[in-house]
């Protein structure tokens, strides 16, 4: 799948046009790519050929004849492949915008899609319900992931003014029309049936919205997955000045070479990936479970050219560790036993000095993000030669005190790292605050939260080298 080229479609572009896509519209006046009538079919794409669609106020103009807009999503589902992005925005029915338009001609909402979900038409028609199967009717597979609302402004600020709560705003936009004044949805397509894959939508700031495959069962990992399904996000603060940063960095390079260590499912990957064309990624997940999801998302992403999958661990020395997870909490699996009830399994690891020996130092990683659970210390020490050689790669990491404690060990990285010069910040988990921090700090946040209510706690680093102007790379 991966290497194969495939394409994406901007359908009924209109005057907006996208850089890498295929702009496609049937009127010649706004200078599509490609002249196509989206009503007459069979479309000029191959089967399987489309990995991500985006219909911007068009699904709701084509189809006013109920044949000729099944033959749309038939053809739709045709040209893409399993797991294609299909991203469309409507004007919403009860919406003077939808009313008034001569070409609006049939209601896209939520309620609508879902007849094209084939696992509910197969719950309908057993249940002999009277909706109308249409995915069973047209060979479709249309899964509904991911939609926002966006109500109108005028709505928006009488329910500012009144003080609305939760309820009475959901009882009103029932109530008021000109209430919403458009749907955002995001499906996935479906060509594998016996694909166990759990499709979520991320939706990191400043970057357009991806697919990505997150654990099944979510009670497995609340961290990671969860928030990913739930909020579209994963350390949003820590996750924006990192992509920030990339994106800086990468404008004036040819190519940008990032590390991820503890890569879990591939938040943080993708993330470095979808910030800019030349970057490349060096990820190392030993938890097979979560690479394997992780090496799944590179494929539907088309990104396993630049980001390449080791399935291991880094510590100070080379071999096979024994690996401690707990099976409500995938992503923070650790070398180190921090709390009773833990599985254990055996993984490989190894050293950033053997993993890049006989490297140049130019041909090294230059931004290193390390989510090790408390194995920090231990990788620092597995990278002192080359440090010594004079390897300053950005670096954002954390102090986890009760995972730390439970490596035996402290955060005398930091300390470290400011002998050869670095600055470092703590990220705000709010807003995009770096604050400065020295090395009694840090130690001072480690005692304090080594007591049990708050062994959850931990703080998030940036580590910025010498002549770094890192105000200028996340403003």
């Amino acid at each position: 799948m991966a290497k194969e080229k495939y394409i994406k479609l901007n359908l009924g572009c209109g005057y907006r046009h996208f850089e890498g896509w295929l702009n496609v519209d049937k009127a010649e006046a706004c200078d599509p790519d490609m002249q196509v009538d989206l009503e007459e079919t069979p479309w000029p794409w191959d089967d399987n050929s489309v990995s991500e669609v985006r219909m911007m106020h068009v699904l709701e103009q084509v189809g006013a004849d109920q044949q000729t807009f099944l033959n749309i999503m038939k053809e739709l589902y045709r040209v893409c492949r399993h797991g294609a992005h299909v991203h469309i925005t409507a004007a919403y029915p009860r919406h003077d915008s939808y009313v008034s338009d001569p070409c609006c001609c049939r209601p896209i909402t939520v309620a609508a899609l879902q007849y094209f979900d084939k696992q509910l038409c197969t719950q309908w028609q057993q249940k002999g319900a009277a909706n109308t199967p249409l995915a069973l009717y047209a060979g479709v597979d249309f899964r509904l992931i991911n939609f926002k609302l966006t109500l109108d402004e005028k709505f928006t600020k009488l329910a500012l003014a009144r003080k609305w709560s939760n309820n009475e705003l959901k009882q009103n936009l029932e109530l008021y029309n000109n209430a919403i004044v458009s749907s955002e949805l995001h499906l996935v397509v479906v060509k594998d049936e016996t694909d166990a894959h759990r499709y979520a939508l991320a939706a990191p700031f400043n970057l357009p919205a991806y697919l990505m495959a997150v654990q099944p069962n979510l009670n497995a990992d609340r961290e990671v997955s969860g928030a990913i399904a739930a909020h579209g996000q994963w350390q949003p603060s820590k996750s924006t000045i990192f992509a920030k940063l990339l994106r800086k960095l990468a404008a004036d390079k040819k190519s940008l070479k990032v590390m991820v260590a503890g890569a879990t499912v591939g938040w943080y990957p993708l993330l470095a990936a979808k910030s800019a064309a030349n970057i490349t990624v060096e990820c190392y997940e030993p938890l097979k479970s979560n690479a394997d999801i992780l090496r799944y998302n590179l494929e539907l992403n088309a990104l396993t050219e630049r980001v390449s999958v080791s399935e291991s661990a880094l510590s100070d020395a080379p071999g096979t560790l024994k690996f401690y997870t707990d099976k409500n909490n995938l992503a923070m699996g650790a070398l180190a036993k921090y709390q009773e009830g833990m599985d254990e399994s055996e993984v490989s690891v190894d050293t950033l000095e053997n993993i890049f020996k006989g490297k140049q130092l130019a041909r090294l990683p230059e931004v290193v993000m390390l989510d090790v659970q408390g194995a920090e210390q231990k990788v620092f020490v597995g990278a002192q030669k080359i440090f010594d050689r004079g390897w300053r790669p950005i670096i954002f990491t954390e102090v986890y005190p009760s995972k730390l404690q439970a490596f035996g060990s402290k955060p005398d990285f930091v300390s470290k790292l400011l002998e050869l010069k670095y600055t470092i910040y703590a990220i705000s988990a709010k807003g995009l605050n770096l604050t400065l921090i020295d090395a009694a700090q840090v130690n001072k946040f480690y005692q304090e939260m080594l007591k049990p209510k708050h062994s959850s706690k931990y703080m998030s680093l940036l580590c910025v080298p010498e002549g770094v102007d890192i105000k200028a790379l996340v403003a």
